[in-house]
């Protein structure tokens, strides 16, 4: 060096997760041997290593990379020396700037291999060219990276960091999930209480109570050396977001769902939500640890309006009684008795905000609907366990046969319709054959070709129509052995919860209560069951007290 006054030198290293692939040539430990080297060779005595392994060189959001700046801001460091300029960052806007920082406050930095050193060649033009070319390589691995994920994604391989709570990393195949049975049975449990229609908070006071780790302690614990801070330490502090993260997660299901969250720009750590078109669903991926009826129950509960009484129970009926009339949903209202129990009553929630002028009250007790629906769904169910053949027989003629029919109806014109856009496929590729042969004018091809595609797009828009159609048809077919997967799973149903009421019952309709000629009043009940509907004409009117 020409320049011999006493540096107090930096030496930087870095790696990122990338290049991590290139140990052999970039690892931490080489770069650390090749700048002690460096140091030996060129007389420079006092040095201290500030590495950041694992951080990428896109932006300078790194660790030991401010360390550094602040020692140099306090005095500490006159000398900044890199193996090269990838290794100081791949950002070339940022990278110049600092270069040029530490230049006009004379810091002296020297990129080793590169040759380059400000005190020597600080007008090298070289210099800008190397780190747009370490950029653009930043760019181009980060495009690689991204596409050997969603190849991987949809391959219904998993490439997470570490495994969602309920599984871990199967030890034979690092993208493959197991259960975890200990922490799935926690799992299960949140479930479960969720179908029950207990609700986000009651739940995290549940686990706190009993004193269950939440997920993150519970990793800590099989992964002591994981975490770097003490904030998982409140080991059975559990939150909302938690039990929401676990009740809306499709892994549960067997599912992986890759793409819900994106890095705004490659230089960026924000993430940000995705379109749920633009994620990636790999369906069957591993063991589930819910089952998908259930699934659908805790969902069915979750988006229904759900505020808690007076008691500070959630109302069972919740998201399932609807008003005939103006189809909007019943609410709830208590009154304490004088013996200190409460009496519960429904009415249609637009009558009760805007009047008479809206909609009528369907005024109808907590008590009076409990036992309509208990009562018929324990007569269903005793006709299945009574005669389960002839029931499903019933199910499947009075639901099956219809939807059978259409079903062969709606496919038999989606067979044409698939079979003419064939067709005009080759009529338009001809057509355009004749046209670039000459043996048909440009004017005439305009003119066909115009019409066979307008018809082309009609023929595309009625294929997907008929397809959704197909497929809801397919769905009503499967209805009966849908709703007997359900109902088969009861023995006896003595009493009513919000499991088993959604996951019974679509929707009861109820009826403003009306007068006979005989001065009695009736109010008719509509109980519609799910996959199925209504289950036969003594179920459509009920005696109300």
């Amino acid at each position: 060096m020409k320049n011999q006054q006493h540096y107090s030198a930096a030496l930087y290293c870095r790696l990122s997760v990338d290049d991590g692939n290139y140990s052999g040539s970039v690892s931490i430990e080489t770069q650390k041997i090749l700048l002690e080297q460096y140091c030996k060779d060129h007389k420079i005595k006092d040095y201290t290593f500030y590495c950041d392994d694992g951080y990428s060189g896109t932006n300078f959001e790194r660790p030991s990379f401010k360390t550094m700046i602040s020692d140099i801001d306090n005095g500490r460091i006159n000398l900044v020396i890199v193996k090269d300029l990838s290794r100081f960052g791949r950002n070339y806007v940022e990278t110049g700037m600092y270069v040029q920082q530490f230049t006009d406050n004379d810091i002296r930095f020297i990129a080793a291999d590169d040759n380059y050193d400000s005190l020597v060649n600080s007008d090298d033009l070289l210099f800008p060219i190397k780190n747009v070319v370490n950029e653009m390589y930043a760019r181009d691995v980060f495009k690689k990276t991204k596409a050997a994920k969603k190849a991987k994604a949809r391959d219904g391989q998993f490439i997470g960091s570490k495994a969602p709570f309920g599984y871990k990393v199967d030890p034979t195949d690092r993208h493959h999930l197991i259960i975890d049975e200990p922490a799935a049975q926690v799992v299960k449990r949140i479930f479960r209480l969720a179908s029950e229609g207990v609700g986000y908070n009651k739940i995290t006071r549940i686990f706190r109570e009993e004193k269950v780790l939440n997920p993150i302690a519970y990793f800590n614990q099989n992964n002591p050396d994981y975490f770097k801070s003490d904030y998982w330490r409140r080991e059975f502090d559990w939150h909302v977001t938690s039990i929401k993260s676990i009740l809306s997660n499709e892994v549960y299901l067997g599912h992986l769902v890759y793409g819900k969250r994106k890095c705004k720009s490659m230089k960026s750590k924000e993430r940000v939500k995705t379109p749920k078109e633009d994620w990636i669903i790999a369906e069957n991926c591993h063991e589930p640890i819910v089952t998908q009826e259930l699934w659908d129950t805790v969902h069915k509960i979750l988006n229904a309006k759900r505020r808690p009484v007076n008691t500070g129970e959630v109302q069972m009926f919740a998201g399932l009684l609807y008003c005939s009339d103006c189809g909007h949903a019943l609410t709830y209202s208590q009154k304490k008795r004088k013996d200190g129990s409460y009496h519960g009553t429904y009415s249609c929630c637009m009558y009760r905000t805007h009047g008479k002028e809206y909609c009528t009250s369907h005024y109808i007790t907590f008590d009076t609907i409990y036992n309509l629906v208990l009562i018929d769904i324990q007569r269903n169910l005793f006709s299945y366990r009574h005669d389960c053949k002839r029931f499903k027989e019933f199910l499947s003629s009075k639901y099956q046969s219809k939807s059978d029919k259409e079903a062969k109806q709606v496919k038999s014109e989606y067979e044409k319709k698939k079979k003419r856009g064939e067709e005009l496929d080759k009529i338009i590729s001809r057509l355009y054959e004749d046209n670039v042969l000459g043996r048909i004018s440009d004017e005439r091809y305009e003119s066909m070709s115009q019409n066979y595609e307008t018809e082309q797009s009609e023929v595309r828009s009625s294929i997907l129509e008929l397809k959704a159609r197909l497929d809801e048809l397919q769905k009503q077919s499967d209805s009966a052995d849908m709703f007997i997967n359900v109902i088969r799973k009861y023995t006896i149903v003595d009493k009513l919860d919000a499991a088993i009421l959604n996951e019974l019952i679509d929707k009861i309709v109820v009826h403003q209560k009306e007068q006979t000629e005989d001065g009695n009043m009736f109010q008719q009940i509509e109980i519609f069951y799910r996959f199925v509907g209504k289950l036969g004409n003594e179920n459509d009117i009920a005696k109300s007290a």
